[in-house]
């Protein structure tokens, strides 16, 4: 398909979203991967049908799902472990925390990696930083090869349960999550969009929260997402949520917004509800 055509991302059988755009490329691996061009989003990624991030607004969740868990640890973070995240968008922002020491990540799709690094290459991290072990890898996989109380941070940036994360949602991924977290360490796991998918926060949470003693709902809205997305934080102790002890700044993020990230509407919590 070549020119301008109105893409149409479905959310249900009678509503989606819909985009003046123009088909960058197209091809199925273990994923439908798309890549399209809006005059007003610029480029966008598109997983299965689904949009996972455009150019114009992918920085909201990429800060947030670095910078809101690290607020909340005692001290700067030096140890990180990124699931998923094959964009870059994680290990750009982690990139500007002078502590780091060691990233490591496992994405599982080569082909979303490769097509990142040509196409979104202005909003990816370095990959050629020594402090970066970069794997093509099952998160799962890498999880259960990682050392026990290795990382400050385990972020998963990864699509919904469905597909090749469907294992990133399950008892065991959270149980090795839990056993490579240092006692201080923070977990942050993307939880989809409660308003049309609220089946994921729902399913998920009781299983994540029958394994860390300490879970969190988060919230954020992103533009392109047309709704607020959930995220699952986790814990081994008890946070100053709503006060970090360290402080981020960002193009969208600060510490003063941790209030908002914790406050989550009564639909939410009806989900969550045992």
């Amino acid at each position: 398909m070549t020119g301008r055509f109105w893409w149409k991302e479905r959310i249900f059988k009678d509503f989606g979203h819909s985009y003046l755009a123009e088909l960058v490329f197209e091809e199925r691996g273990l994923q439908k991967i798309q890549i399209l061009k809006n005059p007003s989003w610029g480029y966008f990624l598109v997983l299965d049908g689904i949009v996972q991030f455009t150019e114009r607004d992918e920085y909201i969740y990429h800060e947030t799902i670095t910078y809101l868990p690290s607020s909340l640890l005692e001290e700067s973070p030096e140890e990180v472990l990124i699931i998923g995240g094959g964009d870059g968008g994680v290990l750009r922002e982690l990139q500007k925390i002078s502590t780091i020491k060691k990233i490591v990540q496992y994405e599982i799709d080569s082909l979303v990696f490769e097509l990142c690094q040509r196409y979104f290459f202005k909003i990816s991290g370095d990959y050629d930083d020594p402090r970066v072990n970069f794997n093509i890898k099952d998160g799962l996989l890498g999880l259960k090869e990682s050392p026990s109380q290795s990382f400050d941070l385990v972020i998963v940036d990864c699509t919904d349960p469905v597909g090749p994360a469907k294992s990133l949602y399950t008892e065991q991924f959270y149980m090795e999550s839990k056993r490579v977290l240092k006692s201080k360490g923070v977990f942050i796991q993307q939880a989809s969009l409660p308003a049309y998918f609220p089946h994921v926060l729902k399913e998920a949470y009781p299983v994540i929260k029958s394994v860390f003693p300490y879970v969190k709902v988060v919230r954020a809205y992103v533009p392109c997402y047309g709704e607020e997305i959930a995220l699952l934080l986790a814990t081994l102790e008890e946070k100053d949520w709503f006060n970090p002890l360290l402080k981020f700044n960002g193009r969208y993020y600060h510490s003063r917004l941790n209030p908002y990230y914790f406050s989550i509407p009564a639909p939410w919590l009806n989900l969550i509800s045992p």
